[in-house]
């Protein structure tokens, strides 16, 4: 019987080249904050990288906006309206070698009270700022 890794050399070759990409940026930029860090890959589709922060809202927010300065083509969203108990802001962008990567920080129903519904763009990017303000 052929192994997993036998009939899909494509897609394991694809892991060892997302972690080398997400263990490269890592090192590049070391006071990125990590709480855990997934990677995934089909046998259809290029991978992704995907980085969960920690922290209250002011933290979160403070790592995410840390993230934001080192990713390539970088947009920002708040999402609230798919699971309103548990919101979070996310951060789509590309490690310098193009891996796909989204950062997301997970945030208290209390810390997007007073937001309407689901935002993007410059608005998050200036909700953000205002979280990390004390």
């Amino acid at each position: 019987m052929d192994s997993q890794a036998e009939r899909h050399p494509a897609m394991w070759n694809e892991l060892a080249r997302l972690t080398n990409s997400a263990r490269t940026h890592l090192n590049r930029h070391a006071g990125l904050h990590v709480a855990s860090l997934d990677i995934t890959t089909t046998t259809r589709s290029a991978g992704r990288v995907e980085v969960y922060v920690s922290g209250r809202c002011p933290q979160a927010c403070r790592r995410l906006l840390d993230w934001a300065d080192t990713l390539a083509d970088p947009s920002l969203c708040l999402q609230i309206e798919d699971n309103p108990l548990q919101p979070k802001a996310m951060l789509f962008g590309q490690f310098g070698d193009g891996v796909r990567t989204t950062v997301t920080a997970p945030l208290a129903e209390d810390d997007v009270a007073c937001v309407p519904g689901d935002k993007v763009g410059e608005w998050v990017l200036h909700w953000l700022r205002m979280q990390t303000v004390d």
